[in-house]
């Protein structure tokens, strides 16, 4: 049986998952999931949530969001098939999936205000935090024994369903438009949320032996290849898949990255704030690389040669020891290269002309193997953010751009729209479930620049590493939503797949995943020069070549920082290394250690060479970008960056943290030195404390009041504790791009400066004095080479 859609192909037919999925061995009846009923016979996603729409729009899309996930889990046909781990061992089992995103609801619900108790705080804890494992051999077991049973983790779903149906239906709240500041945004987060997870479960779903899975007999349909040849069918370009995919210009543009604060749909907070980027002329396939593209590559043998893959992607092959696509099942002798395609909840014929769903380091090897096979001068790559933007609609550019009315901005993007009844070969994007999986990489109209899937279909992978934006700021509503993977361990992937709704399909979502693992992803290859520098490999932090700088002049060895060649030939002085010397200085002056501050801290080093004596270091920098880096070094103890040799010319470097150093006394704020207070530091602050040692390494002659820097440490609520020290060092570079004149802290020599500086700081002694040299290095050949007033200021006693 089957039956076709309004804007099926004719070479296409679409088929009922349950006219294919035979019913499993074991499966005797319905399994422990009721399949929820449909209007029409067919799951559907609702277009994008307006969150200015009222109340009923809440619970029209609620009630869409629960039934989707209900739909998919009763493809599960047995109890166990909730607790069978995946082949991985790098995620919960289903159960897991089941439960964590009602939890959810209740954990932020009551964090807005929006409920006064949970409803079981047991499943609250266990359920609260997936797994985001480190790397692809960084295994869970042993966790079965702690889940409930599917009957208890369903009472507990049906209890939370009441209460928040109960909720959106009665609390004053929902009289009123939610924004981003009200305590409805918690509620649209949730929604978002569980979305975000169907599509999770469906790729584990998808990862699950068959005998634990039917189609849900209402699931959307399968664009399947009409006829498809019985048995297997060495593809033949042209006959199974597209014969070209032509490389198509694009110029060079500038494109706008960030959401708009008052677009009237729920956003992540990495989808905010605001950055312009010039994107050079590039060239871009014009479809996605289809499983008859990516079969050459591995039919060829060359999958397994280790020369076209990178060091992390080829440590990953080796362990995993794969061969083909993850979703490519074997359909013959090894060796035959005789494949099928597993679907989410089938094998069928395979599907050649659909696009090819791997992982990051496997589309970066076949980059690297076509690069050599077509001998071409510009290597392929995979597309940057910025590249993937300049491929869209002008349309939704425009929308993107802030080039249109305020009254049309929403109708730009294409998942606020019904499209389910589009006119036959009009249909651009595939998502939102209008499929029940991915299509042909030419089945979806191509857009007004030419190119298919630019949208929907599968997600794309990106040369980017996840980041933030300027103006970005976490939501208290999920601090550790997106924070956490700004790490250089994640790699964005950009566009949506046919599964993603509501903000993940939005022309404005902003997504990441570690670069081994699977989702409904594929990619399309680009060739031109990127502005971006990067390294390849999946270990990288992507920054600005200033904080590459800094992370080389904190955690650079002597060595590192150096050029034994260029040393040799012409010398240039030895230094002391800066920042651990100034935490001794601290050290040795300090009378007690219980708490310290460093302030400008930068990328951190300082801080953690004080973590050695004192029991509590709190470093604050005005930079986020530096505070990012700071965060991951003491998340997870080293952090990759770039050493500028020339040019374009990079090495690739690593910092780590000391083993001896215990990371957990070291925290990291963004703010303002000069307005400690709002950074929620200082005396009466729940937050704050008087600390034993201030440390400000090279950071007066860079703000723009440091009197009022200073002054927060002198009278009776000073920071400082009576005999607690201020270490300062500066180069007393003062600058009016930096400081006003008048506010200049300096001196006809040294002395007067200090002189200056005195002044400044009543009810302190002078200590100590000394001049401090140091170097930094820009490339390796040419070095900055500064000398640091370094001062020891003591606290007096107040006079009260």
């Amino acid at each position: 049986m089957t039956r076709a859609l309004a804007d099926s192909d004719a070479d296409t037919q679409v088929v009922t998952p349950s006219s294919t999925q035979a019913r499993k061995p074991g499966a005797q009846g319905p399994g422990p999931q009721h399949e929820p009923r449909w209007q029409g016979q067919r799951a559907i996603s609702l277009p994008g949530l307006d969150i200015t729409a009222g109340r009923q729009a809440l619970l029209d899309y609620f009630e869409n969001t629960w039934k989707l996930t209900e739909t998919l889990f009763s493809a599960l046909v047995s109890e166990e098939a909730y607790f069978v781990r995946p082949y991985h061992k790098t995620r919960h089992p289903l159960i897991f999936y089941y439960v964590h995103p009602v939890t959810f609801y209740i954990n932020k619900l009551l964090v807005a205000g929006l409920i006064e108790k949970p409803m079981n705080p047991h499943f609250e804890i266990l359920f609260e935090t997936g797994v985001d494992e480190m790397s692809w051999d960084d295994l869970h077991d042993g966790e079965q024994e702690i889940w409930p049973t599917v009957a208890e983790a369903q009472e507990y779903r049906r209890q939370v369903y009441q209460t928040v149906r109960q909720l959106i239906s009665t609390a004053p709240e929902f009289d009123r438009p939610i924004t981003m500041d009200s305590p409805g945004w918690a509620l649209v987060m949730c929604f978002e949320h569980e979305r975000i997870h169907l599509e999770t479960s469906s790729v584990l779903m998808r990862e699950l032996p068959l005998k634990y899975l039917r189609a849900p007999q209402q699931w959307p349909d399968l664009p399947l290849a009409k006829n498809p040849p019985a048995g297997f069918t060495r593809p033949v370009a042209g006959l199974h898949y597209p014969a070209e995919n032509p490389m198509l210009d694009v110029a060079g543009q500038t494109v706008s990255v960030g959401k708009p604060r008052d677009w009237p749909t729920f956003g992540w907070d990495n989808e905010y704030g605001t950055d312009t980027r010039a994107v050079l002329p590039f060239r871009a396939s014009q479809r996605l690389i289809s499983n008859g593209e990516f079969y050459e590559f591995v039919s060829s043998g060359a999958y397994l040669e280790e020369k076209y893959w990178s060091e992390q992607g080829w440590a990953w092959r080796r362990f995993r020891n794969t061969r083909w696509p993850s979703f490519w099942v074997q359909d013959g002798p090894v060796g035959s290269h005789q494949y099928k395609l597993r679907t989410l909840f089938n094998v069928e014929p395979m599907q050649w002309d659909w696009p090819a769903i791997v992982n990051y380091y496997e589309a970066k090897a076949y980059c690297a193997w076509r690069s050599a096979r077509d001998g071409v001068n510009s290597p392929y790559r995979l597309a940057s953010e910025k590249e993937h933007l300049a491929l869209h609609d002008d349309e939704w550019l425009s929308a993107r751009q802030g080039q249109a009315e305020a009254g049309e901005l929403i109708s730009r993007d294409p998942v606020m729209h019904d499209r389910q009844s589009m006119a036959p070969g009009s249909r651009t994007i595939n998502h939102n479930l209008h499929y029940g999986s991915e299509g042909s990489v030419e089945k979806f109209a191509a857009n007004n620049k030419g190119f298919h899937d630019v949208l929907g279909n599968v997600w794309q992978w990106s040369e980017d590493t996840f980041h933030p934006l300027p103006e970005f700021a976490i939501h208290p509503y999920y601090v550790d939503f997106s924070s956490p993977c700004f790490d250089g361990e994640h790699q964005m992937i950009m566009g949506g797949s046919f599964i993603s709704t509501g903000d993940e399909a939005s022309i404005w979502a902003r997504f990441h995943f570690r670069p081994h693992f699977f989702q409904h992803a594929g990619f399309r290859l680009i060739q031109g020069e990127d502005s971006t520098p990067r390294q390849d490999g999946g270990k990288r932090y992507e920054t600005s070549a200033l904080v590459d700088q800094y992370m080389l002049f904190h955690w650079g060895s002597r060595t590192e920082q150096g050029d034994t060649e260029i040393k040799a030939s012409v010398g240039h002085p030895d230094t002391r290394m800066f920042m651990e010397t100034m935490a001794e200085l601290v050290g040795d002056f300090a009378h007690a250690y219980e708490s310290v501050l460093d302030l400008g801290c930068a990328t951190g080093r300082a801080s953690f060479e004080l973590a050695r004596r004192f029991n509590r270091v709190l470093g604050l920098d005005y930079s986020q970008a530096f505070i990012d880096a700071a965060d991951i070094m003491q998340r997870q103890g080293s952090l990759a960056y770039s050493r500028l040799e020339s040019g374009r010319h990079t090495t690739p470097m690593v910092a780590r943290v000391p083993d001896a150093i215990d990371r957990s006394r070291v925290t990291f704020i963004q703010g303002d030195a000069t307005r400690l207070a709002a950074a929620g530091i200082g005396a009466g602050n729940k937050q704050g404390e008087r600390f034993d040692a201030v440390l400000m390494s090279n950071l007066l002659c860079r703000l723009p009041d440091p009197a009022a820097c200073l002054q927060q440490f002198t009278g009776p609520d000073a920071l400082l504790r009576d005999g607690g020290i201020l270490v300062l060092s500066s180069p007393n570079t003062w600058m009016e791009q930096y400081t006003p004149v008048d506010a200049f802290v300096d001196g006809a020599d040294s002395e007067e400066a200090l002189v200056r500086l005195g002044e400044l700081l009543p009810g302190y002694e002078l200590v100590h004095h000394q001049d401090l040299p140091f170097m930094i290095r820009e490339h390796r050949r040419k070095y900055e080479y500064i000398v640091s007033q370094v001062s020891v200021w003591r606290k007096l006693p107040t006079q009260r």
